[in-house]
């Protein structure tokens, strides 16, 4: 890629409908530009172009140590940008094994990084490899490792993403097979495991009171489209800086 393809794709992104500063993109040196730039062609729907920016991080490997005061970290951007192409390329041309090796390692990034996570559930990863199996016609595999994440997470209680996601894709293959009433009973232990508050709290007990099972289970369904609380810590927000007092 020459500078006057990457200087147009910058352009784009800096004279589109959500502006971004081109002083936070324009540096091609800088990989975490790249992840930005492409990330950002892809949510635009320019897959080719998001592919040809995106393409160029592969290889890197980012600073696990990296845990900036704001913005996302070195290991987030590797993630993200692991996840996009792994879409890419399972939507285009149906490249499973791509698609899961580029999930795997986005999953084994987000696994061992040891300072909070703010861009997604470190979960989502293995949920979409689960998702590629079922569309696969590995539905079965699937089902398996997604039982096998929720044993392996037994005795990690409170909040958390991997048990989460497992019994999300469960509960959808119950529903998925006609039962709702185990798809409900699913999501409900589901949900215990999922980032709550008040809101969700009073979400959850509506759900808990709907006694048509179909029901039920949409109303569980709509939880998991609302993100109550953040999964993990989030950084403060920075108003203002370089200024004393």
């Amino acid at each position: 890629m020459d500078q006057q393809e990457w200087m147009s794709y910058v352009s784009r992104l800096a004279n589109g409908e959500y502006p971004v500063p081109v002083g936070m993109i324009k540096d091609y040196n800088d990989w975490r530009c790249r992840s930005i730039v492409g990330r950002a062609l892809y949510w635009m729907g320019d897959t080719e172009s998001a592919m040809r920016v995106l393409s160029t991080v592969i290889d890197v490997e980012p600073n696990m140590d990296d845990d900036p005061e704001y913005g996302l970290s070195e290991a987030e951007h590797k993630v993200l940008c692991l996840r996009d192409i792994a879409e890419i390329v399972w939507k285009l041309a149906k490249s499973e094994e791509a698609a899961l090796t580029y999930l795997q390692q986005a999953y084994d990034i987000a696994r061992a990084y040891t300072h909070n996570f703010h861009s997604c559930p470190r979960g989502d990863m293995f949920y979409r490899r689960l998702m590629v199996l079922k569309e696969a016609g590995k539905e079965e595999q699937a089902l398996q490792e997604a039982q096998q994440m929720v044993e392996a997470e037994k005795d990690n209680n409170g909040v958390n993403p991997y048990k989460y996601f497992a019994l999300k894709f469960l509960a959808e293959a119950a529903h998925n097979a006609g039962d709702d009433a185990k798809a409900s009973d699913i999501y409900a232990e589901a949900f215990k495991y999922y980032p709550r508050n008040d809101i969700a709290e009073r979400d959850l007990a509506k759900a808990v009171a709907e006694t048509d099972a179909a029901k039920r289970y949409k109303a569980y369904e709509f939880c998991s489209t609302v993100q109550y609380k953040p999964w993990e810590k989030q950084r403060p927000i920075v108003l203002r800086r370089g200024i004393d007092g």
